[in-house]
């Protein structure tokens, strides 16, 4: 699809008509009326949009009696609809890559790109956003992939510069050197923001560096508000901004953003569902997070991190012997995901077995031997496991050091209770800057 075409990809179409959906303030009459026309559109029958037959199948009315003249109703909701599209495009809507407009005296919808890049381009952003949902180490270097190639093309699109800055850093809570991908989603950011028209997902790359690479909550927080005006319920529902309310002691704020989200979408969106799992457990509300996790897997047996969930939550609940069969028995790809490497040797410590865990930082100097990085996050669950908290602090420190993501959940993470207390672990929560609940 070329710009300013009239002919767009189907998938294209409807997932404009999803992001109105979901992010436009429209009452609920003038969304009847627009998804209507646009699926009688993409079915091939414009032709056939006229006054009557919108009254009768999206208003109900009689069409062999329906008078236009008498019975405003088409016109009227045509022409709120018309407005509330304009607005919604001048403000939440301002970057996104298609657009719907309802021209004057016409009841088809006119479809146009607002982004100068080719459908390979387009096509590539959607691989990418794909690829991020896997949130693996590979998932998020396929992404950098398909966003680089789309730079290529189009190197000032605020969208792609903020999908990138997103990747580098959801990255590093995936196996990637924290800091130094931090840094060039720092240098990314900064470029989608100064763009002319910057894509909602500018202001979340700014907020997600502010938070992960410099701790600073408010900037972090200001960003976000920015990100939440334009990105409406689909930022609210973001995996970074919920992880800064947990971090800001606010975890049934992400929760309650979470569960309209997967209201919405059911439960077919394994992250969605996994994110509110982990949030509720972060929130102690274990009952709850028990049933979404019991959902979870009826929907997407297959997915690890529901799998995960149920073995954290079966050790928050003091039983680490079941939740380390679990563990054994999840459906994961262990190199792909090293942000569950000391869960294991945490889960035996936990069960009596403090071998276990010594023998699992064995295997990660190991690792380490072989240039990997290995997130001292996950020594430091190890060292618990093994026993030995003084060592496990300094390996928490260092992950801070590192600046690993992951440093926003050690207030909240139900398996780290038991090192609260200790006086080095508490100043480095306070060094942090998180609020403890």
């Amino acid at each position: 699809m070329t710009p300013g075409t009239a002919t767009p990809d189907v998938y294209e179409v409807t997932h404009a008509l999803d992001l109105v959906r979901r992010n436009a303030e429209i009452p609920p009459g003038e969304l009847r009326l627009l998804t209507y026309l646009v699926e009688e559109t993409l079915a091939g029958r414009a032709a056939e949009l006229h006054q009557k037959t919108v009254a009768a199948d999206v208003f109900g009315r009689d069409i062999t009696a329906f008078d236009p003249r008498a019975d405003s109703i088409v016109r009227t909701t045509a022409a709120n609809l018309r407005e509330s599209l304009r607005a919604y495009y001048a403000t939440r809507g301002q970057a996104d890559l298609l657009t719907i407009e309802l021209n004057k005296g016409s009841y088809v919808p006119a479809f146009s790109q607002r982004a100068p890049v080719t459908p390979q381009a387009t096509s590539r952003l959607w691989s990418a956003r794909t690829a991020m949902e896997r949130r693996s180490f590979s998932g998020y270097a396929n992404a950098i992939v398909h966003l680089d190639a789309v730079l290529a093309e189009a190197p000032s699109l605020s969208l792609a510069l903020a999908l990138k800055a997103e990747a580098l850093a959801s990255q590093a809570i995936h196996g990637a050197r924290p800091r130094p991908n931090l840094e060039q989603a720092r240098a990314l950011a900064a470029r989608a923001i100064e763009q002319p028209r910057p894509a909602w997902q500018a202001w979340l790359a700014q907020a997600i560096v502010l938070q992960a690479l410099e701790w600073q909550w408010e900037g972090a927080a200001e960003f976000y508000r920015r990100a939440l005006e334009i990105g409406g319920s689909e930022a609210a529902a973001h995996v970074w901004y919920t992880a800064f309310l947990v971090g800001r002691g606010r975890p049934k704020e992400g929760i309650s953003h979470l569960q309209r989200a997967v209201d919405h979408f059911g439960y077919s969106n394994p992250t969605c569902i996994g994110d509110l799992s982990m949030l509720l457990m972060l929130a102690r509300e274990y009952e709850a997070a028990g049933m979404a996790i019991d959902a979870a897997l009826e929907t997407a047996p297959g997915y690890y991190q529901h799998h995960l969930n149920r073995a954290i939550l079966l050790e928050a609940r003091g039983e680490p012997a079941k939740a380390l069969q679990v563990l054994d028995q999840t459906p994961l790809a262990l190199m792909e995901r090293p942000v569950t490497w000391g869960l294991r040797a945490l889960f035996a410590g936990f069960s009596g077995a403090p071998g276990v865990a010594r023998r699992r930082l064995s295997w990660l100097k190991t690792i380490a031997k072989t240039g990997r990085y290995i997130p001292q996050s996950q020594v430091a669950a190890c060292w618990l496991g093994a026993g030995n908290f003084d060592e496990a602090v300094r390996s928490f420190e260092r992950a801070a050091e590192d600046r690993d993501p992951l440093t926003v959940w050690f207030w909240a993470y139900p398996m780290l209770r038991h090192i609260k207390g200790h006086s080095g672990y508490e100043r480095l929560i306070d060094q942090i800057g998180l609020v403890r609940y």
